[in-house]
């Protein structure tokens, strides 16, 4: 999800200039180190998902550093990614595929193919563990792979529309989105024996999960908009925060947020007490509570309406990502964990909805 002195003198080239692509096809190592990678993932459709590399130091970028470094597009809608072992997992959506890079340089070293509305992954003691949709009318599942060669291991049944994963206590917790449909579960399933052990109920719509600093798991549930068949809104179902102990895989909190207003994604601070919630389409600001809170706030951290947004790990610094429509470039501002006016705000690719820090 990631300093040599050619690194260096790369950035030192860079200065504080913007490009908006690189001419440059060389491979040269620890290239895209030390920088924020941000996924954008195009326009549905179109084939022109791309990633941007952001300077930690400085507002450089260099975008299309994928298309640049090995002379292919990347593919249809750029949904995640995942850092592990030395490489990059980029999970394309309507491409049903996972491309991998080398982290430092972003040269492919392969293909994983043949997946069908692919959304998340993470690794597991050698093995990557991919949630998909799968198509209309069917419910999702848990794709496992062999992080060496990149072979198919097994396909592990779950709830509807198989979303956010992660792995704790010695589990891949699975949150079923609902995909086409409405589902409130999370799948738990133990790595030994690729079964799902449990489902759990939570929220309306589970979509992501991060752990806090006492091992709990929060679950961000948003929530949905009910149309009829002719696409008018009839109902919501509303978006929540939600607790589980993974030792006695029971939910410990519930945090009520919104009626109808559906945020999208959760991130954690680097030292795991304090949680961030927000973004999405149509949803406006970043909130964010403590670990130990038991209401909601009532106003948000970070004004703006983020499609998706990540906290740096290293130093709490928040990316925000605005996609300003999908036929154009969108922007990426930086905010300090204290501050809501950003530090600096730069130019990526279309639909820019994550950040991994490399």
């Amino acid at each position: 999800m990631k300093s040599n002195l050619i690194y260096l003198a790369a950035i030192l080239a860079l200065s504080a200039v913007t490009f908006v692509s690189c001419d440059e096809t060389e491979s040269i190592p620890g290239k895209y180190e030390n920088g924020a990678i941000v996924l954008n993932e195009g326009s549905f459709g179109n084939s022109n998902a791309s990633v941007s590399w952001v300077s930690y130091s400085n507002d450089s970028v260099i975008n299309n550093i994928f298309e640049t470094t090995n002379n292919r597009p990347l593919g249809d809608v750029l949904q995640s990614a995942l850092k592990a072992r030395g490489k990059i997992f980029l999970v394309l959506n309507n491409s049903g595929k996972v491309e991998v890079v080398n982290s430092t340089d972003f040269v492919s070293v392969g293909v994983i193919e043949n997946l069908y509305n692919p959304r998340y992954a993470v690794e597991v003691d050698g093995r990557i563990y991919v949630s998909q949709w799968n198509g209309w009318g069917q419910k999702g599942a848990v794709m496992v792979f062999d992080i060496s060669n990149l072979s198919k291991i097994d396909s592990i049944p779950v709830s509807n529309g198989a979303e956010g994963i992660i792995y704790e206590a010695g589990r891949v917790w699975v949150a079923n989105s609902g995909g086409f449909g409405l589902d409130s579960t999370l799948s738990v399933i133990n790595p030994e024996t690729s079964e799902v052990e449990t489902a759990i109920q939570v929220g309306y719509c589970p979509k992501e999960m991060v752990t806090d600093a006492h091992g709990k798991i929060w679950v961000l549930c948003s929530g949905t908009t009910i149309y009829d068949a002719n696409w008018n809104v009839i109902g919501s179902k509303p978006s929540s925060l939600v607790v589980v102990n993974p030792n006695t895989k029971s939910v410990e909190k519930t945090i009520p947020l919104f009626n109808n207003q559906h945020p999208s994604h959760i991130d954690i601070s680097p030292n795991k007490q304090t949680i961030y919630f927000g973004g999405g389409y149509g949803f406006n600001g970043i909130y964010s509570l403590s670990i130990d809170a038991t209401v909601a706030p009532q106003t948000y951290s970070i004004p703006g309406y983020s499609y998706g947004f990540n906290v740096n790990p290293n130093n709490g610094d928040i990316y925000s990502l605005e996609a300003p429509s999908f036929t154009q470039a969108g922007n990426l501002k930086v905010f300090s964990s204290d501050s809501s006016e950003p530090k600096f705000s730069v130019s990526v690719g279309i639909g820019p909805n994550g950040v991994i820090f490399n």
